[in-house]
């Protein structure tokens, strides 16, 4: 492998950087996607947690948890599953 000057850009050759900009490129491309997915992916949960709050103590029973699971529940950071 062929040691680079990156201090003198005659020395920089496109071959040499051309992988790692296709890298860079691709991986920023698919940030607007991502940042979606996970923001989509948190609404979900927090609405969830959200009904699971307004449930009776019956409802909770027929899912088998109680009112004091389902607070905890309910009291997470929403990026946490």
């Amino acid at each position: 492998m062929m040691k680079m000057n990156l201090h003198s850009p005659s020395n920089w050759h496109a071959d040499q950087f051309a992988p790692t900009v296709a890298r860079w490129g691709h991986a920023l491309g698919e940030l607007p996607a991502n940042v979606l997915k996970y923001a989509y992916a948190w609404q979900r949960r927090r609405d969830q947690r959200q009904q699971l709050m307004n449930l009776s103590d019956h409802q909770l029973r027929d899912i088998g948890i109680n009112r004091e699971a389902a607070r905890d529940e309910y009291n997470k950071p929403f990026w946490l599953p």
